[in-house]
């Protein structure tokens, strides 16, 4: 007990941050509901209650008291990070929009408006419900998209609006492994969505928000035309901007994939790195003012100062809020002369953080960036003591190595996870790409401080040049042998037991204890087995899958690790095919066989056959009846698709159906449509399925 006491006393914050982490966790796997949120509330004020009864009865003389004090404040702080985390739900937050029948709603745009073609979307946060001609109070956010040519109506932070009430629920996601976008947006306080067009929305003329909020994005919008106006190059301009400024709207998809393929993705993230590189070079130029005396105050306040005015020029990410939270500790630290706990540091930050946005703790930048750091700060130590040489400057290289490959080694479960892939020469990608990021981002502040004239232009075309340089290099390397593994897919339950290998590992090889040994190896035996299993279950699983794409289509056909898609699409590259169809298929084969068959075809393979609207699969038949085209039904089928409305009546096919015949409709079929084919199939006794608002249809083989 008191080796524990001890430790707490070193790292308050790690047993503050795991109960917070604790009481969030468990709202991800109890439904949000009035009786149980005000259990726990209950549970917490009895528990405070106790806490200060405790302290004020014994004065804190009592050392046996302090483990059962102890329990109690973790406890409540358990208690109060589910509280935290249910607090702006609509199921618990009786004031929010959403329990209103309104004809209006007033509030203002919070989030900075994005614009793709004809669409801008933005977040806006509803202060106002109008009903009859009354405006009520409320409270909540809206996900709002506005279908508009206007091309004066783009929007800013801060513009007050007025909208028609006509909103819906953030649909959960229709496909196997599908992205859920509802449970993204719920972590930023956000479950309903709008989609209006231009008439159904006025703005007041008013200005609200958060004024500095909105002085930030206009200042980085006026710095991002600079950028724009220096470069030739626009990949040039939206990487520059990407670097500096965090803005990634301009940024393509395809540089996007070539830092993710080469695990430099962390470098679009404005992060620790970043904040790290402004903080140097602002602490190297009022390094005169470190000497003594008050100047020390005043270079602490102008450093602070620099450092979370940069925080939110960036946009306030859960990466740089970490970083210049950090930072600022040791700022204060170094300045009044104390030295702080990596650890307790950094789990400070994380513990403050979530308490002010609770959200943030399933954000995927917040977690890799965390466990970079935690990497850094645990296994880099362990790293560079692994090899010494005897030149300083080989010691000051291997310790660079050291920190890449601990952030990596931490974060290596969770982008697998995530991700599902691995970039295998993330190595000497960053020890190539660090050197020049600060170069670029010290540049690009220099561009930004300096008015246009000659002089700039010729700097920005030498770090235009530049930049297309290293893009040139990270290409390159993406292009080598075997640059990612990709379609590595790992449950929640394999990722966390790789965590346990690890650690378990670490610590085995760091105190020298064979039980930890022991269990590594129990984990890695056991880790195995899991993934070969997994790897036999995809070889010998065979699925058939109409997925839910609206009015498109989309037909999976798994035999085993090699997949077939039949699909309407111009190809896989496809948005709907991307995101709504690859991760499944991903998921239960191996996509690297996919065959894409574009309809209309011939195509066999073994048991599976596609003649135009004839699917044959494991001695099955699906057959396709389109209402555009105009194909006979020759067979009785297992399963029939009906597509684009068509007119003739189902008592018309009965002939040609069994009685196990199963009938599905997906969304190219009208309401009217749907809902005289299931009337009629309730009629006549078939079973029908609808895909519109549901989930897709899969079928697996017993």
């Amino acid at each position: 007990m008191s080796r524990f006491i001890n430790y707490h006393t070193q790292a308050p914050f790690v047993s503050f941050l795991l109960a917070l982490i604790l009481g969030i966790g468990i709202t991800y796997f109890i439904p949000a509901s009035i009786f149980t949120y005000r259990l726990i509330l209950i549970a917490c004020l009895l528990l405070i209650a106790c806490f200060f009864g405790l302290a004020i009865g014994t004065k804190w003389k009592v050392r046996y008291l302090y483990g059962p004090a102890f329990i109690i404040f973790f406890s409540i702080l358990i208690c109060f990070g589910a509280l935290l985390n249910w607090e702006s739900n609509p199921v618990i937050d009786h004031r929010h929009f959403s329990h209103y029948q309104s004809d209006h709603l007033l509030g203002f745009v919070s989030g900075e408006p994005k614009v793709k073609g004809e669409i801008i979307s933005t977040e806006m946060t509803i202060n106002y419900v109008k009903i009859k001609d009354e405006y009520k109070p409320v409270r909540g956010k809206l996900l709002l998209k506005i279908k508009t040519k206007e091309r004066d109506l783009l929007l800013h932070y801060g513009d007050e609006l007025r909208i028609l009430s006509n909103f819906k629920r953030l649909r959960q996601p229709y496909n196997p492994h599908e992205f859920d976008y509802a449970v993204y947006m719920s972590h930023r306080g956000i479950w309903h969505e709008t989609f209006l067009t231009s008439d159904a929305l006025s703005k007041t003329g008013r200005k609200t928000g958060n004024p500095l909020i909105g002085y930030a994005l206009e200042t980085r919008k006026k710095m991002v035309e600079k950028f724009n106006r220096y470069f030739r190059s626009k990949e040039s301009a939206a990487l520059l901007a990407t670097l500096v400024l965090g803005y990634r709207a301009s940024l393509e998809k395809e540089l996007i994939k070539v830092f993710s393929a080469t695990g430099t993705i962390h470098i679009l993230a404005v992060s620790g790195m970043h904040v790290g590189i402004v903080f140097a070079l602002f602490a190297f130029c009022l390094q005169w003012m470190n000497k003594g005396g008050w100047l020390r105050y005043i270079r602490l306040l102008l450093l602070l100062l620099f450092i979370w005015a940069y925080a939110l020029l960036t946009g306030f990410a859960p990466s740089v809020l970490r970083a210049a939270f950090m930072i600022s500790i040791f700022i204060i630290g170094n300045t009044l002369r104390r030295a702080g706990n990596g650890y307790n540091n950094l789990a400070a930050s994380a513990f403050f953080l979530l308490l002010y946005n609770p959200g943030f703790l399933r954000d995927v930048g917040f977690q890799l960036s965390y466990l970079a750091v935690l990497g850094i700060i645990w296994l880099m130590p362990l790293l560079s003591e692994l090899v010494r040489f005897k030149y300083e400057l080989a010691n000051k290289g291997w310790s660079y190595v050291s920190m890449s490959c601990a952030a990596q080694l931490a974060n290596f479960p969770l982008v697998l996870y995530y991700f599902h892939l691995f970039p295998v020469y993330f190595l000497p990608a960053n020890l190539f790409i660090t050197l020049p990021v600060s170069l670029i981002i010290y540049a690009g502040f220099l561009l930004l401080m300096l008015p246009l004239n000659k002089f700039t232009y010729g700097m920005a075309d030498i770090l235009e040049q530049f930049v297309l340089f290293v893009n040139r290099v990270l290409v390159r390397i993406e292009q080598w042998p075997l640059a990612t593994v990709k379609s590595i897919w790992l449950t929640s339950y394999e990722y966390l037991m790789l965590y346990l290998v690890m650690i378990t590992l670490v610590l085995a090889f760091q105190f020298s204890r064979k039980q930890l040994f022991y269990v590594s190896i129990i984990s890695i035996l056991v880790l195995g087995l899991i993934v070969n299993q997994q790897l036999w279950s995809k070889h010998n699983s065979n699925r058939l899958i109409i997925f839910n794409v609206n009015d498109q289509m989309a037909i999976g056909l798994i035999n085993g690790a090699k997949p077939i898609l039949y699909s309407n699409a111009d190809s896989i590259q496809q948005a709907f095919i991307q995101y709504s169809v690859i991760p499944a298929l991903e998921a239960y084969s191996s996509i690297q066989y996919l065959s894409f068959i574009k309809e209309p075809v011939k195509f066999h393979l073994n048991d599976i056959s596609i003649t135009n609207n004839h699917l044959q699969f494991m001695e099955k038949q699906l057959l396709i009846l389109d209402g555009r085209k105009n194909h006979p039904i020759a067979t009785a089928p297992d399963w029939l698709l009906v597509r684009n409305n068509p007119k003739r009546p189902l008592d018309s096919l009965l002939d040609t159906l069994k009685k196990s015949t199963l009938l599905i409709l997906d969304g190219s079929n009208s309401r009217h449509t749907i809902d005289r084919w299931r009337a009629d199939a309730e009629r006549l006794n078939i079973e029908f399925y609808c895909l519109k608002d549901n989930f897709a249809y899969v079928w697996s083989a017993k």
